[in-house]
């Protein structure tokens, strides 16, 4: 994508024809001058273009092609090509510099964005760190209220990504302040605004917060023409009525399979939460039915994705000792991660069943799964995974009595503790 000014594109053409800066000029324009327009330092007008046009053979329209207009002109094939253009980043970066370089601060601000949900949207957190302060400087050279939102939004989805949540909150909170909820357009942003604020004060535990926000999310919900979208936000009230005991949690649970019933992953996926919910208000049959209900409904075309879900629910059940009826479902689980071949996926599974073992009092069944699992964690996991799995094997061995091994393991542990 490249962007040439007017006098970029006269000086090549010149200069590729052979032709001199006197000869350009003859007795028509000062040869200073013809330098300074070349240069960028003297904007030509339109007699003189055309003049030049003429003189070096090329179109007058591809000479008045100017730099802005070439950005618009590129902004628009970036729109259409984002999740298709191997080089879209660089195409952004290429474009956001003509603009800043040139002061077309509008144009900037709109790249920068698209730059930022890229970044989002590829989780690529460490690039966002370095556009931020840019970004915030771009927002206050245009600050109209449009770009406000944008800005705004686009500060707490990271932060909100990041589980930032106090400081994603007060993002969105400014956000409600600048928004009217007047027409559709204006109701549909403000429900998802609310939506998202909801979700960040229920995840810091203020579910009484969080059930007024999404209160307001499901009260502007009509306005929403994305059925799916709609359902989401359906969902996520549904959730924090089970955890507050709210009589509306079954209105909002059949509202929510309504909106996703045509997309069975959608439906299991949000069965799978409201076991969660509903272990945590201590509704413990109707959560297991739930997570049931959501494993036999889940697609099983996708392997991997289908494992994820199954360990998703094992995990679910194991947190709120259901040990034997996770045990029911991680021999499954595990044979069907190990035909997929994804090390990450068997792993976790060797690890599940070797805690649900344990769990079952079974230590010398488990022996062997843990420390299958253990081969794999030190080949691939984090520090903190390991240290955690170091402790795991301290713990089942001194269940078994092993004293020495146990010993051995909460020294590894204790190791790493020191070199973190």
């Amino acid at each position: 994508m490249e962007i040439l000014s007017t006098g970029e594109k006269i000086k090549r053409a010149r200069v590729y024809n052979g032709i001199t800066l006197k000869e350009l000029c003859g007795d028509k324009i000062s040869i200073s001058k013809m330098s300074c327009i070349e240069n960028g330092k003297v904007k030509a007008d339109n007699a003189t273009i055309k003049f030049i046009a003429e003189k070096i053979g090329i179109e007058y329209e591809y000479i008045v092609h100017d730099v802005y207009e070439q950005i618009t002109t590129n902004l628009a094939v970036i729109k259409d090509s984002t999740s298709k253009d191997k080089n879209i980043e660089e195409n952004i970066k290429h474009n956001l510099e003509y603009a800043v370089d040139y002061e077309y601060y509008e144009l900037a601000f709109e790249l920068i964005h698209i730059l930022f949900s890229y970044y989002l949207k590829e989780e690529k957190y460490e690039k966002i760190q370095l556009i931020v302060s840019q970004y915030y400087d771009l927002y206050q050279k245009d600050n109209k209220e449009e770009n406000t939102i944008i800005y705004f939004s686009d500060m707490a989805k990271y932060l909100l990504q990041n589980n930032e949540y106090n400081e994603a909150i007060a993002y969105y909170s400014r956000l409600r302040d600048v928004i009217k909820v007047n027409s559709d357009a204006e109701k549909s942003t403000y429900s998802n605004i609310a939506y998202y604020e909801g979700i960040c004060y229920c995840s810091i535990n203020q579910l009484d917060k969080g059930y007024e926000l999404l209160s307001q999310a499901v009260k502007y919900s009509d306005a929403i023409d994305d059925i799916t979208i709609r359902g989401r936000i359906f969902k996520q009230y549904a959730l924090v009525c089970i955890l507050l005991k709210n009589s509306q949690a079954e209105e909002y649970i059949e509202k929510t399979f309504k909106c996703q019933k045509d997309d069975p992953t959608l439906v299991a996926t949000a069965k799978g939460e409201y076991g969660k919910a509903y272990f945590t208000a201590g509704e413990y049959d109707r959560a297991i039915m739930e997570i049931t209900d959501g494993i036999n409904i889940f697609p099983q075309h996708d392997k991997e994705k289908y494992v994820e879900f199954l360990n998703e629910c094992i995990y679910t059940l194991y947190k709120n000792r259901q040990y034997d009826k996770a045990y029911e479902l991680i021999g499954h689980a595990l044979n069907l991660a190990i035909e997929t071949g994804d090390i990450r996926l068997i792993e976790r599974d060797y690890y599940f069943k070797g805690s649900i073992l344990q769990k079952q009092g079974k230590y010398i069944e488990a022996e062997m799964y843990m420390n299958i699992s253990l081969d794999s964690i030190l080949k691939f996991g984090t520090t903190e995974q390991r240290n955690q799995r170091y402790l795991d094997m301290a713990n089942m061995y001194y269940n078994l009595g092993d004293v020495q091994d146990s010993i051995k393991y909460f020294s590894l542990a204790m190791n790493k503790d020191k070199l973190i």
